[in-house]
């Protein structure tokens, strides 16, 4: 009786001890994730065009990989009194990885370089909500569902 309650407590604590392994790993990639985005902010405003949609590139290859992993290893285990339910969560990744697509579609026609300091200065404003809600929904995630699950 002892050695399955003890059995039972080590396999919770190894269960514990992975999901906590699981949230430092999101965290590392939420801030190697602001650092890409950090990066394409400060090529647009260099006018390196070229430089700043490879890194947006590499920005959303991360947080694809990202957010199904989110999807389908935490969300799905929420329960009922969530701070913020599911539906919240999915919500904001979809419009993050919209507005990721709308921002390449941008930078797509746009020639390597840009000594247009308007143009420039058009460009950081149009990454703006993305870089907002990139910010508010890892607040969000740190918050809540990494607390939670």
């Amino acid at each position: 009786m002892i050695a399955r309650m003890s059995d039972r407590s080590g396999a919770l604590r190894d269960q514990h001890d992975a999901l906590r392994d699981e949230h430092d790993a999101l965290r590392d990639e939420h801030d190697a994730m602001r650092d890409l985005l950090e990066q394409v902010r400060v090529e647009l405003l260099g006018g390196e065009v070229a430089a700043a949609r490879d890194a947006l590139r590499r920005l959303g290859a991360m947080q694809g990989a990202h957010i199904a992993r989110e999807n389908t290893a935490l969300i799905p285990r929420l329960g009922p009194a969530a701070r913020w339910p599911a539906r919240v969560y999915l919500a904001e990744h979809a419009k993050l990885e919209a507005l990721h697509a709308d921002l390449l579609e941008l930078l797509a026609p746009l020639p390597g370089r840009c000594a247009d300091a308007r143009l420039r200065l058009a460009l950081l404003d149009a990454l703006a909500p993305f870089k907002h809600l990139l910010e508010h929904h890892f607040e969000r995630e740190q918050q809540g569902l990494f607390i939670e699950v």
